[in-house]
């Protein structure tokens, strides 16, 4: 199961189950088909926010914070790009991505937020993040991608 599956699958849990420990949790993740260790499930928690607070009997649970609204992945790759005046370049199944030293972490995190599947791999170094796709014709769509995505963050 991908961790995307795992995080929406432990959020539909924490709503509709009254579940106190991470302990619990991973078994009801389990009884699912989705085997994990504690460790797995406290890292997932702390990206997802669960926090434990009371429901209306008031008992302890594990609680959902408030939906945040989420950012239009695209448009934070454009500004992302624009600022760190990112150039491409596709050679065969990779695309490199060159930035302004320091910011390859957040130009790469903004790609792994757009959740494309033709990308099957993001390293982020310091100014150079690689993405890897699985074939040279999916790297250069991706590079052309990206070419659009900065020109229209510079207009």
């Amino acid at each position: 199961m991908r961790k995307r599956d795992r995080l929406q699958l432990i959020e539909t849990l924490i709503r509709q189950e009254r579940l106190s420990t991470q302990s619990a949790l991973a078994a009801a993740l389990k009884r699912l088909d989705c085997p994990v260790t504690q460790a797995t499930v406290s890292r997932d928690m702390r990206e997802l926010g669960v926090r434990k607070g009371t429901d209306r009997d008031g008992r302890v649970r594990y609680i959902m914070p408030p939906a945040r609204a989420r950012r239009d992945p695209v448009a934070v790759l454009a500004r992302v790009l624009g600022e760190s005046e990112a150039t491409v370049r596709a050679a065969q199944n990779l695309v490199v991505v060159r930035s302004e030293p320091g910011t390859a972490p957040t130009v790469g995190r903004a790609f792994d937020e757009l959740e494309n599947e033709e990308i099957v791999g993001t390293v982020a170094g310091d100014d150079t993040v690689l993405l890897v796709m699985e074939d040279s014709q999916s790297a250069r769509r991706i590079e052309d991608f990206i070419t659009s995505v900065t020109a229209e963050y510079q207009q």
